[in-house]
């Protein structure tokens, strides 16, 4: 090859590779923190984290009808409310409360101050503080271990990304329910998710209806609806599954208050219900956004297990544990019910979460 096209070509790559690290964007900082790797399968998941209402249960997977929590810890001793909890890719778990998150590492023996990993305090540089701190309604990690902060005080999103300190600050701060965007109205958040791709999903609240939101990586584009009312969600890829999989089917499951199908035209519409909906993905607005298999029940957490073919689930009004199989198909069943042993108090439609830990 000539020396001319030798160069051209290095030219043309070095320009490539700009465009790519984002080049000419305008804001106060970087607009992500790295282009997420394709996703791969990964092995199931040695323990299930639930936490009911401030306690803290680790179950070992696979889960049997005999299981029990080998560990119940409170996830903030003496702090005298509910704080947020989210848990990373390799196992960290995060604790927030209105002033502060503490980073525990794995393996998880005790939430104790003695056991912080990393405490962080929470300032205006991070999110937004009022006169009784931060108004936190959500903590989550991305895939990438970078963690995003949920705070109806301003209605803020706001993200610290590895590696963290008692340093970090935001290097992304997202407004919600600002007039004049697609988000207009829905100013409480509830909840934040993201897929295998770091597309970064928010379920929030209106005055009379709520809706779920895709901010597609690397978030520079605003957030669109996705037409549905979905809680709980979890986003299932078919990257996922093992390879033995004789169904990896991507789907967004979660608790879905709605419409079962189109009403007929000749009847008035039926009220809405609320139930553990199954859609396929990618969704089809124009065939109508219903879930394609359903479960008659309410759930306040749910977490999906690929490599299991399950996903589990914490009954909202008993905080009993289930599992159904994954992809759920017509008439699906629970396979295991766990009974919920936090107690009444803290079983009985409260906060409550479930995650997958390696």
């Amino acid at each position: 090859m000539k020396a001319s096209s030798c160069f051209a070509l290095l030219l043309a790559v070095g320009v490539a590779i700009i465009a790519a690290s984002g080049c000419g964007a305008t804001g106060s900082g970087p607009i992500s923190s790295s282009i997420p790797e394709p996703p791969n399968p990964t092995p199931p998941a040695k323990w299930l984290y639930a936490d009911h209402y401030g306690t803290f249960y680790n179950y070992r997977l696979p889960l049997t009808s005999e299981s029990k929590p080998i560990l119940t810890l409170p996830e903030w001793p003496g702090l005298g409310f509910t704080p947020q909890i989210a848990v990373d890719p390799s196992g960290k778990v995060a604790i927030a409360s209105n002033a502060a998150i503490r980073i525990f590492d794995p393996p998880i023996v005790s939430f104790d101050a003695s056991h912080v990993g990393l405490a962080i305090k929470l300032t205006p540089a991070i999110t937004e503080i009022g006169p009784s701190g931060a108004d936190l309604i959500d903590i989550e990690y991305d895939p990438n271990g970078n963690l995003w902060l949920f705070n109806n005080l301003g209605e803020e999103i706001s993200e610290l990304r590895v590696p963290l300190s008692k340093k970090s600050t935001a290097a992304l701060t997202l407004a919600f329910g600002q007039p004049g965007t697609k988000t207009a109205g829905f100013s409480t958040l509830v909840q934040g998710r993201f897929d295998v791709n770091a597309a970064l999903y928010v379920y929030a609240r209106a005055t009379l209806r709520s809706r779920l939101f895709k901010i597609s990586f690397p978030y520079a584009k605003p957030p669109s609806t996705l037409g549905v009312d979905v809680a709980q969600s979890d986003f299932v890829d078919s990257s996922q599954y093992l390879p033995t999989s004789l169904n990896p089917a991507s789907v967004l499951l979660g608790q879905y208050t709605g419409h079962l199908h189109s009403p007929n035209p000749t009847s008035p519409p039926s009220p809405p219900v609320s139930v553990l909906g199954q859609f396929d993905e990618p969704l089809q607005p124009v065939k109508g956004l219903f879930p394609n298999n359903i479960v008659k029940t309410v759930v306040g957490a749910l977490t999906a297990d690929a490599p299991r073919q399950l996903f589990y689930t914490l009954d909202a009004a008993d905080g009993t544990l289930e599992a159904y199989p994954l992809p759920l198909q017509p008439h699906s069943k629970s396979t295991l019910s766990l009974p919920c042993l936090a107690g009444s108090g803290s079983c009985n439609g409260r906060s409550e979460h479930l995650f997958l830990a390696p």
